[in-house]
């Protein structure tokens, strides 16, 4: 079928040049139609609830809201769990579902769920689901700089009623969320005195205001023919300015006595102020007002986002000279993330043509390459395209990994058609036949050597395919993180097996040819070459590499002229060299043969490095001293110390085995800064702790802007009690940082500068990072002990002996320590004294009205102004509501009459209680957050706090109240601990599936076993690696490994391959034969071994050297592939070794072969080819 399948390519040239064409075609295409991302939408699957009960405490919202919300939605199919955050006047309830879910189909279950807990819910309040959108979804904020006489609450009110809807029309936008500035709010403050003295209760004035806010219609009436809307106009503020909609609100008449109207001027005084607010915006230090664009599920961040900012262009000249600025802009970070792969993509192509020159000295050879590579890479996108797979730095880094691989197939194809190609030229059967024979004889050659290695790199290709699919079976965020790069890396070696086996063999019957060009042809197509290449670089590229290499445009066209002649000329007059005359391949087989022939007669001592560098690898994992602690045990049996040995103590310390840690963050060239404030504090004196934290972080020279809010933006996917503070730091370029200044000392400059008095530091987070951990475990840092507790006042104790438990522990961050304070909040509490109540006729409802329009203030209604609207509030005088002494003093006209202080209808009192509560499928819980110090890895360190803990509890050193307290540990490591608890059993699945391939390949277990070797020592390698670099074991680090464990027995599976060929052609007699045949063997393979695994290394090195964006978390990945490469050579010594040592057992035990057993008697050896003294 290969045959028939690469003769069909051969004889029809044009069809798969064309074909090529096509793909070219629909791969660029493809590659400007994926949905493009910084990083894989990493965020859980969920539906969040949200519920206003504006005014209400947190413990009312618990009771009444939240619990009931959180049982219900327990019972809908597919959640895994139900979180719920109370807080004040707000309850967020959080379902999280199986990946499996799909997102709409669990909104619309959750939909259906809350209409059967609606009636258990109090009249007036109604639960609504937050907009479509994932933890990623908050792609662009901006604020908005208004033109000088322009007040916050102008900027608010063009925000809220213009520029939000506007931007919310754009496609793809959920939801455009305001935050900052003050909202308008007609306030009537009542003067209690007045009120005694119209003998009014407060009531009344709430009736009246309601009242008269109302518009009728009354059809229609006809006259002259006309026919006329009849409307009656009510509503307040219709069709007025702001002073006439205040002498409306004025003159709103609430009783009428005698025949003179009392009106709300005599009771009260109006005014316009601002509505009370939960939450504020600071920009650099200055209070703002902004405004944050959610996108829907499933979009093209970076098309909204262009979407978005072209509609920004249009409404700016609409705006009476407000600016909108962007402030943080996903665009700069995918662009950025996406320019560091795909610049390592461009310089691992040129990469890979340089290896080809230098070891083939074939440019036409190196085209082959050249073309083919874009191909194979352009096929991935279409992929993508179907599969829908979005291109973001996992996707991209698959391809980038790949690269190697990717080249390797086509060069084995290259490399087997050019060395045979060679050998036919120079035989004498070439010199004597005629064009058509020649024709005849180079279309057999080319098919038959392409046929020689295609099953070969077939399984190579298979073995690493496969090797990647357990990947899928990862679960999580770590399934969402790397299934994009399983896939991609898929496409990418399918699409090079592809390649090689139909476009490589005919572009190498079109350009393999030894050039017969004369002098004259060859000087025309040197000149034609540099004609083309100084135009493209005069009118095309050559500003772009000026800015590049800093030389002048001449001088770079000058050399790219000279450097296309030369090219020009070489191309028309190159050759196919014998490997004999290609003094690379005569270095690579100078350097190979010798230490290979000693390898056979030495085996010992051959395989004892690489045995060596194994237990080595071993000691980088585990730690040296774990190593060799057997061999210290029989050194002391036979009575010596090895740690008196000088050296040795330091020697087994070099490595000390890897740390786990949990994923590696992708560099946002950003900090979301989230320190902790006391829940006691004021909305003021956070906003102050804001403004001076912003403005003392701005000072910082890296930092170009300042971002912060306390509080929540309108939007349910920000449950933000009104004391947490959030500040997004947008750095400056690197090269504008001072010298010797990293991302991780800039943190603790933040951290140094804004830690002020009562504020606790922040755990290290970037925007992305922090949302996903927020909505993942609903904390503010990478960690916590999360307490499981019955009541508030006992699990605020447990929270806070956990937090004194944990400053003491080796393993965490004091300082970063930071309990939830359950019970931090003050109240002041108002109890209807019922029996004193209803002797002047008022009901608890109407005492509790009292205190809650008079005191905390109640919107009543809202004036109609346009398209805009804007609450009207009544509550006391503010002299009466800042007076916390003096407001049991307050007179109540009763119901009946009766004139009474506030303190005869209801008692007072002051108390702490929760400033937020937080409850996990319906359980209460706190959380206590910390950070590690850096004594051990994340995993480590959550396996030590957890521990300590138990052994605290079990010894009474760590006391709870009475009741049923339980720990557990929380935070984005958990998906580690998932991810380690899988690869437990996928990278030794990984490892069997690679020796069934090989065992499928050579029907022999064996030498099957011998190929799979090579796989053990080049993991060794990239555990060396790992550890020289100092990378924490991670999945992205496993998942290296696992493309490792795919690549590491290429060249094995190649070589022994030809081995086994290359033994059934020969006549083996004795040992020597076995070892010659192998030998030969070997130096036939060893050019496209060495160029495979030098090109593997060689395209991974703009990866592992790459700085952008993007590029920590393609390097972890790398690293292992890079570090085992590097021992992979051995691999060219110990399949033969490990070859020759079996078939040279078996013959000296006088087992049969097919190597020496006749077809003829398959029982017997014949007597030619089966010595009697073989072994001698």
């Amino acid at each position: 079928m290969i045959g028939k399948l690469l003769e069909f390519c051969l004889r029809e040239r044009l069809l798969v040049l064309l074909a090529s064409v096509g793909l070219i075609a629909a791969g660029w295409y493809s590659a400007n139609a994926v949905p493009v991302d910084a990083i894989p939408n990493v965020g859980e699957n969920q539906v969040i609830v949200l519920t206003e009960w504006m005014g209400r405490s947190p413990k009312d919202v618990e009771d009444q809201v939240t619990y009931p919300l959180s049982v219900a939605l327990q019972a809908v199919p597919g959640s895994k769990s139900v979180r719920g955050k109370s807080m004040f006047g707000f309850s967020f309830v959080q379902v999280t579902f199986d990946d499996s879910v799909d997102f709409y189909w669990a909104r619309s279950r959750v939909s259906e769920q809350l209409t059967t807990v609606t009636g258990s819910l109090p009249d007036d309040v109604t639960p609504t689901l937050a907009p479509d959108a994932t933890a990623l979804g908050q792609i662009y904020y901006y604020v908005l700089v208004p033109p000088e006489g322009m007040d916050l609450a102008e900027l608010r009110s063009k925000q809220d009623f213009f520029i939000k809807y506007a931007l919310q029309s754009v496609d793809g936008v959920a939801e455009v969320a305001s935050i900052g500035g003050y909202v308008k709010q007609y306030q009537i403050e009542v003067d209690p005195d007045k009120l005694r003295y119209h003998d009014l209760p407060l009531s009344k004035v709430i009736e009246a205001v309601k009242a008269s806010n109302i518009d009728v219609g009354a059809k229609t009436v006809e006259s002259s023919g006309m026919e006329f809307i009849v409307r009656g106009r009510g509503f307040i503020g219709s069709g007025k300015t702001e002073s006439e909609t205040l002498e409306q609100i004025q003159d709103t008449v609430v009783i009428v006595r005698k025949g003179v109207p009392i009106t709300l001027a005599d009771l009260a005084q109006i005014q316009i102020g601002p509505a009370f607010r939960r939450g504020a915006l600071d920009f650099n230090g200055q209070e703002a007002v902004g405004g944050v664009v959610v996108m829907r599920y499933g979009e093209n961040p970076s098309d909204v986002i262009d979407r978005v900012t072209k509609k920004i262009a249009a409404l700016e000249p609409e705006l009476d000279g407000i600016r909108i600025q962007a402030v943080y802009d996903r665009t700069t970070l995918i662009h950025e993330t996406i320019a560091t792969l795909t610049n390592a993509l461009f310089e691992e192509t040129l990469i890979t043509i340089a290896v080809m020159v230098l070891f083939l000295l074939h440019i036409r050879a190196s085209i082959v390459i050249a073309v083919t590579l874009p191909i194979a890479v352009l096929m991935s996108f279409i992929a993508m395209k179907v599969f829908g797979v979005d291109a973001n730095i996992m996707s991209l880094a698959g391809i980038a990994i790949a690269i190697g691989t990717m080249v390797d197939m086509g060069i084995i194809v290259l490399e087997n058609i050019y060395e045979k190609l060679s050998e036919w030229e120079t035989s004498d059967e070439s010199r004597n036949e005629n064009q058509k024979e020649r024709a005849s004889s180079r279309f057999r050659v080319i098919r038959d050597s392409a046929a020689e290695v295609v099953p070969a790199i077939i399984t190579a290709v298979s073995t690493t395919i496969v090797s990647f699919l357990p990947v899928f079976f990862l679960t999580g965020r770590d399934h969402r993180l790397f299934s994009p790069l399983a896939w991609t890396k898929t496409f990418a070696l399918a699409a090079s097996l592809i390649v090689a086996v139909t476009v490589v063999p005919t572009l190498c019957q079109i350009f393999l040819k030894s050039s017969r060009t004369s002098r004259s042809g060859s000087l025309a197509t040197g000149l034609g070459f540099a004609l083309l290449g100084g135009a493209l670089c005069q009118f095309v590229w050559g500003h772009h590499i000026a800015g590049h290499v800093g030389l002048s445009l001449p001088i770079i066209t000058t050399i790219v002229t000279i450097a296309a002649f030369g090219a020009g000329w070489w191309m028309s007059r190159e050759k196919i060299r014998p490997m004999e005359e290609n003094p690379v391949s005569r270095f690579v087989l100078w350097l190979y043969a010798g230490r290979l022939r000693l390898a056979l007669r030495r085996k010992a001592l051959m395989l004892s490095l690489p045995v060596m560098i194994f237990f080595v690898g071993l000691g980088a994992w585990i730690g040296l001293p774990t190593v060799l602690r057997p061999v210290e045990t029989v050194a002391v049996w036979l009575g010596a110390d090895l740690n008196e040995v000088p050296g040795y103590v330091t020697l087994k310390h070099t490595f000390t085995g890897l740390k786990t840690d949990d994923w590696i963050a992708l560099d946002e060239g950003s900090w979301f800064y989230m320190p902790s404030l006391y829940p006691a504090a004021s909305f003021s004196q956070a906003m102050e702790v804001l403004q001076t934290q912003d403005a003392m972080i701005k000072q910082i020279p890296e930092v170009e802007n300042v971002l912060g809010k306390i509080g929540r933006v309108d939007s349910a996917l920000d449950p933000a009690p009104a004391a947490m503070v959030e500040t997004y730091i947008m750095l400056k370029p690197r090269s504008e940082w001072r010298e010797g200044m990293t991302e991780r000392k800039i943190w603790d400059e933040i951290n140094t500068v804004a830690t002020l008095p009562g504020v606790t530091p922040a755990s290290a987070l970037q925007p992305i990072e922090g949302r996903v951990v927020m909505l993942q475990a609903g904390i503010k840092a990478s960690m916590a002990v999360r307490v499981y507790g019955d009541n508030l006042p006992g699990l605020a104790k447990a929270s806070m002996a956990v937090a004194e438990h944990l400053r003491t522990l080796h393993h965490v961050n004091a300082g970063t320590v930071n309990p939830d304070i359950v019970m931090g909040k003050p109240y002041f509490e108002f109890e209807v004294n019922r029996k004193e109540a209803a002797r002047y006729g008022m009901t608890t409802m109407m005492v509790n009205q009292i205190v809650a329009a008079g005191l905390g203030g109640v919107d009543v209604t809202e004036t109609v102004e346009g398209r805009e609207r804007y609450p009207i509030q009544i509550r006391f005088d503010r002299s009466v509501r800042e007076k916390l002494d003096e407001l049991t003093n307050i007179p109540v006209v009763t119901h009946t009459g009766d004139i009474v202080p506030l303190e005869r209808l209801a008692d007072v009192s002051t108390t702490w209680g929760p400033g937020a509560i937080n409850s996990e499928d319906a359980r209460l819980v706190a959380h206590v957050s910390f950070s590690p110090s850096g004594a051990g890895g994340d995993l480590e360190t959550v396996e030590a706090v957890m521990a300590s803990l138990r052994t605290a509890r079990e010894g009474g050193t760590l006391i709870f109240p009475e009741g049923n307290f339980e720990l557990q540990p929380v935070g984005s490591f958990q998906n580690q601990i998932e991810a380690n608890l899988r690869l437990m059993w996928i990278i030794p699945m990984v490892i069997l599936i690679n020796l069934l391939l090989h065992y499928l390949h050579f029907q022999n277990l064996p030498v099957s076993l011998v190929v799979f070797s090579g796989i053990p020592f080049a993991a060794a390698g990239g555990m060396i690696a790992v550890a020289i670099m100092g990378v924490d074991m991670n999945t992205a680090m496993w998942v290296g490994f696992i493309a490792l464990f795919g690549l590491a027995a290429d060249d094995g599976i190649v070589m022994a391959t030809y081995m086994r060929d290359m033994l059934a052609k020969r006549t083996i007699n004795n040992v020597e034969d076995i070892r010659d045949a192998i030998y030969e063997a070997g130096l036939k393979r060893i050019r496209p071994c060495m160029m495979t695994t030098i090109t593997t290394l060689v395209a991974l090195l703009p990866v592992l050297t790459s700085t952008g964006r993007g590029a920590d978390v393609a390097r972890a990945m790398a690293l292992p592939v890079f570090g085992g490469m590097l021992i992979e050579p051995f691999t060219t010594f110990i399949v033969p070794t490990l070859y020759s040592a079996y078939m040279e057992f078996k013959l000296r035990a006088g087992f049969q072969d097919e190597v020496w057993v006749t077809d003829d008697d398959p029982l017997d050896a014949d007597t030619d080819k089966t010595p009697a003294n073989a072994a001698a």
